[in-house]
């Protein structure tokens, strides 16, 4: 009996998540002057696209949001991209640390370790990650 009820939850949930993305609409904006997310599970604002399944952050800045090296981490499932349209990102992967300039990009499979060590300014940037899930994992967390 169990484990029909698991079945059933599993296609109701199935159901709903169809149904859900059949109901959405198509969203068009212009880029905002201000760093925010533009498609994720909980949009900061007005730009933004509600979505379970992308997680899309878009950096508009002239601060630097890496003050010291970021932890070096990896995604459980995610695949992650950053794309560089003004400014550069220093990207630490395997002990070596990467330069990527503006009109490059940068892709982090799922498992792979790596962490943004400096920032150029003026920056435009845009992290993507799918699927959009807290799957984070720090070093530090199992040493």
């Amino acid at each position: 009996m169990s484990l029909r009820l698991t079945a059933q939850s599993w296609v109701f949930s199935v159901l709903q998540q169809w149904l859900c993305s059949m109901t959405r609409e198509f969203h068009h904006s212009k880029l905002p002057h201000h760093s925010t997310l533009l498609s994720g599970r909980s949009p900061r604002d007005e730009v933004g696209f509600q979505s379970d399944l992308l997680q899309i952050w878009y950096n508009n800045t002239n601060k630097n949001w890496v003050e010291t090296p970021e932890v070096p981490h990896y995604h459980k499932k995610s695949d992650e991209i950053f794309i560089v349209l003004q400014g550069a990102l220093h990207v630490e992967v395997d002990g070596h640390v990467h330069r990527i300039g503006p009109r490059e990009f940068c892709c982090f499979p799922a498992g792979q370790w790596h962490a943004v060590v400096r920032v150029e300014l003026h920056a435009e940037t845009l992290m993507i990650r799918s699927p959009s899930v807290d799957d984070k994992v720090y070093k530090n967390q199992y040493d």
